[in-house]
């Protein structure tokens, strides 16, 4: 492999529950039906914020809706994390000769804010977010241009996530899907991908 392209929230970042419970807020104030953070989560494939908040308000979305979202999210972002190990495993695959970058569905302005504040942003040659590409997960095409942007062809790029739309859009790609499951919520099953069970484990699939 030439390159590790990773999924954020998850993943990277320890932010399912404050996302989930942001957006959770939000579709409450915003009119919407109580909606638990769990049903957020199941909910969440359909795309970037914009999308995910017209899914459970059951109407188009825009600016003022995603301003909703964000007043209750922004106010947690400083409390976020990255899984630990994860800053030293993005070490060590730099230090490898690895290019790396990040495909999220989240928006630009929440990934910017999120990797920004968890203190990992730098370590990042690209990034890719649910509001640069029309389709998203398990469509490829946001793995697709982080690749053409890191230079990287798709069979010698991993993708790294902890749902199931994160490795079938590995393989809509033509990339090495490795399953995350370092993550609480990363319960399902892995198929023939190979999983990490720890974020060092990521080392040794792509580099060892």
């Amino acid at each position: 492999m030439r390159a590790v392209v990773f999924d954020m929230d998850g993943t990277l970042l320890d932010s399912v529950p404050t996302v989930s419970r942001a957006y959770a807020d939000a579709i409450r104030s915003l009119g919407g039906p109580p909606v638990t953070p769990d049903e957020v989560v199941a909910g969440r494939h359909v795309g970037h914020t914009e999308l995910v908040l017209a899914h459970f308000l059951g109407r188009a979305c825009g600016s003022a809706e995603v301003e909703c979202f964000h007043a209750h999210l922004d106010p947690a972002v400083a409390e976020l994390r990255p899984f630990p190990g994860v800053p030293a495993l993005l070490d060590e695959l730099a230090g490898a000769g690895l290019r790396l970058g990040v495909f999220t569905a989240a928006t630009r302005r929440a990934a910017l804010s999120m990797l920004a504040a968890t203190g990992v942003e730098a370590r990042f040659d690209v990034l890719v977010a649910g509001d640069d590409v029309e389709r998203p997960k398990p469509a490829p095409d946001g793995l697709l241009l982080a690749q053409r942007q890191l230079g990287v062809p798709a069979g010698e790029t991993a993708y790294v996530g902890d749902a199931e739309v994160d490795l079938g859009c590995a393989d809509a790609a033509g990339s090495l899907g490795v399953h995350a499951s370092w993550s609480a919520r990363a319960e399902f099953r892995a198929g023939g991908h190979p999983v990490a069970a720890r974020p060092y484990d990521v080392l040794d699939l792509v580099v060892r």
